[in-house]
């Protein structure tokens, strides 16, 4: 049976903003959007940077579950959710402890929720912030939020060798020196072992509870030793718990030396979106696509992310400025080594620049729907779903003419029925091209189907011909064009 974390089609929630369950208006009246001066706004809003992380949506848990079928019906089989630990900002990512926020729900909703998620062949992924925690938290407790406790107000506190102090209690390294976000001293044995290596430590109690995995928060800093850690106690509960790690740099020393399952791909969303944007020339991106498999492996790769936007970036009606990009930038996610990663909303065309504009509110209407787009995408992770090529498949690299404004690449398993081969033209003139094909198990007498995109190609002795329309891509198919005769029937 195939590995999961090999067939992971990824839907990000931003928890906050993507529905309201049916508890929201107890909520608002408990008072638990503004215990820590937070707002309340209508779900029509936008976000507005002056808020500084403190107006809430009401996007909680139960909301997730009442859309599950919404998200199991795009071709889904992969949640990850932003941070759903207690914390004062919408983005949870400045932990108070690590118990469910009451905004979201409580450890009983969580639980539904993995349990209605497996019902429909959904896993769940939470994000793991272990590399820093917010001031205002039971452990640094800077405002006495928690009484007069706390690493800040007390120098013999337990929690005083969980941070790392210059000068006791003002000068204390922070994320990026933000001094909202004390970082952890993860050199702690104490620390460590409820973190991550107790058996009732937050990793491995969540994935005892149900959870499928964890998205490490900034895995680069985090460290190699820790985040191997990380691996070690989580397999320790599920042999098939997945660990993927934030790392905005190139995958290879991440998968080799910290051990992730993989990483959020963002060195293949750079490459991309730069080409399609006409930064980069294709070969460029052909280059790099090709040089990422060679020096991380098809394995590696195939377990990771393949990143297009995120809670972190743009949209991607931000990023890329026309459909066919669009259209391409999917093909990439679903044809390249990688999962498929899809920020809530994109399958509808939702628009949004930066933080927080690309946080905003997930658009329900469905009358202000980019169906067209929503279609080819469901279609696209259909294909991806059903091509056991896509799903952990080998790579094959091939090569072009040069100055070629075609980059291609081919995908193969064990059966040779199961290779497929693609191409994206990025100039804005036809492309009709011939390249050999290095390949033991390629037969002129076949046919090539098309099976996604556009284009036609066609199997000669050894190598393929073919054409591919301006700015376009196709995924193509051996097919068999015989009544009786049946092709490779004695290789294995």
């Amino acid at each position: 049976m195939q590995n999961w974390q090999y067939s992971q089609i990824v839907y990000q929630i931003f928890v906050d903003r993507f529905n309201r369950g049916k508890s929201f208006e107890e909520k608002v009246k408990k008072g638990l959007y503004g215990r820590d001066g937070g707002i309340v706004r209508k779900w029509e809003e936008l976000p507005k940077r002056e808020s500084h992380g403190l107006e809430f949506f009401g996007g909680d848990l139960e909301g997730i579950i009442e859309k599950i079928d919404y998200i199991k019906n795009l071709g889904i089989n992969s949640i990850y959710l932003t941070p759903i630990f207690l914390a004062a900002t919408n983005h949870k990512y400045d932990t108070h402890d690590f118990s469910v926020d009451p905004q979201f729900g409580d450890e009983q909703i969580l639980a539904k929720l993995f349990e209605e998620a497996h019902k429909k062949e959904i896993r769940v992924i939470l994000d793991g912030v272990f590399n820093h925690v917010g001031v205002d938290g039971i452990w640094f407790n800077k405002s006495k939020k928690y009484g007069n406790a706390g690493a800040y107000n007390d120098p013999r506190s337990p929690f005083k060798d969980f941070f790392e102090f210059k000068t006791w209690p003002n000068e204390y390294r922070s994320w990026i020196d933000i001094k909202l976000l004390p970082e952890l001293n993860l050199q702690n044995e104490t620390l460590r072992k409820l973190l991550f290596t107790d058996e009732n430590s937050i990793i491995k109690r969540y994935l005892k509870m149900g959870a499928d995995g964890w998205r490490l928060d900034c895995a680069h800093d985090l460290g190699h030793e820790i985040n191997s850690l990380i691996v070690e106690s989580a397999r320790s509960v599920k042999t098939d718990a997945y660990v993927v790690g934030e790392v905005s740099g190139y995958p290879d020393e991440w998968l080799k030396l910290s051990k992730l399952d993989g990483v959020m791909n963002y060195y293949f969303s750079e490459l991309l979106i730069n080409t399609l944007n006409e930064n980069f020339e294709p070969q460029l991106l052909k280059k790099g696509l090709d040089r990422m498999v060679e020096e991380n492996g098809t394995a590696s790769l195939s377990k990771s992310w393949n990143m297009l936007s995120s809670h972190d970036t743009p949209r991607m009606n931000s990023l890329l400025k026309d459909r066919m990009s669009k259209e391409i930038a999917i093909a990439f996610q679903i044809a390249y080594p990688g999962n498929p990663f899809l920020y809530y909303g994109e399958e509808n065309g939702m628009n949004g620049d930066g933080d927080p504009d690309n946080r905003r509110p997930m658009v329900w209407d469905d009358k202000k729907w980019d169906w067209d787009f929503r279609e080819f995408v469901i279609k696209a992770f259909d294909v991806r779903k059903n091509q056991p090529a896509l799903n952990g498949g080998n790579y094959l690299k091939l090569d072009f003419k040069t100055g070629s404004p075609v980059v291609g690449f081919a995908r193969y398993t064990s059966d040779p029925k199961d290779t497929l081969f693609f191409f994206a033209n990025f100039s804005n003139s036809n492309s009709v091209e011939k390249i050999p094909v290095p390949f033991a198990y390629f037969m002129h007498h076949t046919q090539m189907e098309r099976i996604l995109g556009s284009g036609e190609a066609m199997a000669k002795v050894s190598e393929i011909n073919f054409e591919m329309p301006s700015k376009s891509f196709g995924i193509f198919k051996f097919v068999p064009r015989f009544s009786m005769y049946r092709m490779y029937k004695s290789i294995k």
